[in-house]
């Protein structure tokens, strides 16, 4: 057995669930290694009545049944709206099920409380023989603890973007477009190894560099620019993220300084992040860096996040907050950071002139953060 389906078999037995429907793309391929086309259709469906079987459509039949194990069986139907159907039917005898509640369409969350007998606006008026229960983040929260084999993926996925930016820089010239850049980078990292973009990479340069979630544009870069990449490529369906700061043309000595602090906070929060730190730790040993250079104000965003399968998962090295909702408190919760978590650690400083950001991964090995690839600690200048 898996051991993604392996941990998900315990909590289901620990919550006396007999069934429990797995609908997200990303969750299926975690736990039975198979990914459609398109992770906007329901292309398959992952069924638990304990034992775990896989539904697909006839379209994936070959790559489904070389994925069956004793643990995991595979069925196939003719069309894709034939799945819920087959699904249904594996789960009538089962009593108590599971579901995700952030991916179950209400519609289809219709369709099998009817199929169950029950009432399905959620208003049944007698004993409910059979229930759909909602979890929320059950198989992400498995998914945050890494393998060993995951953790060589986005390694290996780092690596590839790091050396996709040294090629990159020898080639950056002045009066080229950011998206020019940006397609050169795709073309360089898939020549490197890669297996695609991690996400649409981000090319700012000049006053844009000031804004952390740009839209890399057609502006093209000018000698006295700074040019902000956040980029990452993806190997063996794991992501990577890389945020480099490049000067085009000498540094003014302010745009120095500035360098310079954003890669003291990251050193610094790197050599204090450990096993058992809390994620609001982690990203306060970075703020109060900026705190005592009065720089905090200019410190947008969170430390840093989680990266495996998707580019932003558990944890978020962030402060805690809470608010009121309709009279019911909320608010970010803090984390724990332990072995085997892989995330990012990004400080960045932002200015009407422009930004730096210098964005690596680590991963928790040993109790301490260890750096998957290298940092970069010399400025760049093009």
């Amino acid at each position: 057995m898996t051991k993604g389906l392996q941990k998900l078999r315990s909590i289901l037995d620990e919550n006396k669930l007999d069934g429990f429907i797995v609908t997200n793309p990303t969750n299926i391929f975690y736990l039975a290694g198979f990914r459609g086309v398109s992770p906007q259709e329901r292309e398959s469906i992952l069924i638990f009545n304990p034992r775990a079987t896989l539904v697909v459509p006839r379209l994936y039949q070959k790559e489904a049944q070389s994925l069956a194990l004793t643990e995991l069986k595979v069925k196939i139907v003719s069309e894709r709206n034939q799945i819920f159907n087959l699904a249904k039917n594996l789960l009538k005898d089962a009593k108590r099920i599971g579901f995700e509640q952030n991916d179950l369409k209400f519609g289809e969350y219709q369709e099998f409380m009817s199929s169950l007998g029950s009432d399905p606006q959620g208003f049944q008026k007698g004993p409910t023989l059979k229930k759909l229960i909602p979890f929320k983040n059950l198989i992400e929260d498995l998914r945050v603890i890494k393998t060993p084999d995951e953790i060589k993926r986005i390694e290996k996925a780092q690596i590839i973007s790091q050396k996709a930016f040294e090629q990159l820089v020898k080639i950056l010239k002045v009066g080229q477009t950011e998206e020019e850049i940006a397609e050169k980078l795709a073309q360089i990292i898939k020549s490197a190894g890669g297996h695609g973009l991690a996400f649409d990479s981000i090319v700012a340069s000049g006053p844009d560099s000031g804004r952390p979630h740009y839209v890399t544009g057609k502006r093209k870069i000018k000698s006295g620019d700074i040019l902000l990449l956040d980029f990452g490529a993806k190997f063996k369906g794991y992501h990577a993220d890389l945020s480099r700061t490049i000067f085009i043309g000498k540094p003014k000595t302010h745009q120095r300084n500035i360098y310079m602090h954003v890669l003291a906070a990251q050193k610094s929060a790197v050599a204090k992040i450990t096993h058992g730190l809390k994620t609001s730790a982690a990203y306060h040993v970075a703020n109060n860096y900026f705190k005592k250079q009065k720089l905090h104000n200019y410190f947008l965003h969170s430390l840093g996040h989680g990266v495996g399968l998707e580019v932003h998962e558990k944890p978020h090295l962030r402060p805690t907050q809470t608010w009121f909702v309709q009279g019911r408190q909320t608010g970010f919760e803090d984390e724990e950071l332990k072995e085997n978590m892989v995330f990012s650690v990004e400080p960045g400083l932002y200015f009407p002139w422009g930004g730096v950001r210098i964005e690596d991964l680590v991963v928790i090995k040993n109790g301490k953060a260890k750096v998957l690839g290298k940092l970069q600690e010399e400025i760049v200048e093009i």
